[in-house]
């Protein structure tokens, strides 16, 4: 048995659910399990929630397995809130752009740190912006936070556009919002950034992940800007 994440699940069948899993050494898999109406069924079927550690066991030749077995491998992750929300948001991002089975151990354990990081009440900013760097590495779509496009050292002081698919290249004039500092750069590669660098990187992965994710609004941010615009009790 591996360890695993359920990250999405929909009704397949009659008495099936079809249910992604980001696991530990196949990465993103697509499986169907069998869930029935026992008393034993349905509390293992409460089992298998979004931020729940699990142990799976998988089978099958195709690319949609077969989820043979599963149970929990430790209390499931509290998540309220915006938290919720940021979790959610993780698990879509996920779903929406890893190709399925291409292990990376890595980005699982980044995955489950950023969960334990949210039920700690860390600050969201630094938990999405580092799992979002992580994952776009994964994807071989980050470009260089060490050398622009042009091999030289990106510098402090200085200001980057980004190129697509090339990296960053200087530039003379400073314009808010379409260019960035070389230090904001350098700190995202080295995840330690400070306060007024978030603004800064915050665009810059919009700016990454918009044209991997299409068109196709997020799920998870329309879900939480409906919350915010919900009157208080």
């Amino acid at each position: 048995m591996q360890r695993a994440y359920l990250l999405h699940a929909r009704p397949y069948q009659e008495s099936k659910l079809l249910v992604q899993l980001l696991s530990e050494h196949d990465g993103l898999i697509g499986a169907v399990v069998r869930v029935g109406t026992s008393k034993a069924q349905r509390a293992n079927r409460a089992i298998l929630q979004p931020f729940q550690p699990l142990l799976v066991e998988l089978s099958g030749r195709s690319q949609l397995k077969t989820l043979r077995r599963f149970e929990s491998a430790a209390a499931a992750i509290p998540l309220l809130g915006k938290p919720q929300y940021a979790g959610l948001y993780i698990n879509e991002i996920c779903v929406r752009l890893l190709a399925e089975q291409d292990p990376n151990l890595h980005l699982f354990e980044r995955y489950h740190q950023s969960l334990l990081q949210l039920a700690k009440g860390l600050p969201l900013e630094p938990v999405l912006r580092y799992f979002e760097w992580t994952l776009l590495d994964n994807l071989g779509a980050a470009p260089s936070l060490t050398d622009d496009i042009h091999g030289e050292p990106l510098t402090d002081n200085c200001w980057y556009q980004l190129i697509p698919q090339q990296g960053f290249s200087p530039c003379q004039v400073h314009e808010p919002g379409a260019n960035y500092n070389g230090g904001t750069l350098k700190a995202l590669g080295n995840q330690y950034l400070a306060d007024e660098h978030w603004p800064q990187a915050k665009i810059l992965l919009r700016q990454l992940l918009t044209p991997l994710l299409g068109d196709k609004p997020l799920t998870s941010r329309q879900l939480f800007q409906q919350r915010k615009g919900e009157p208080h009790d």
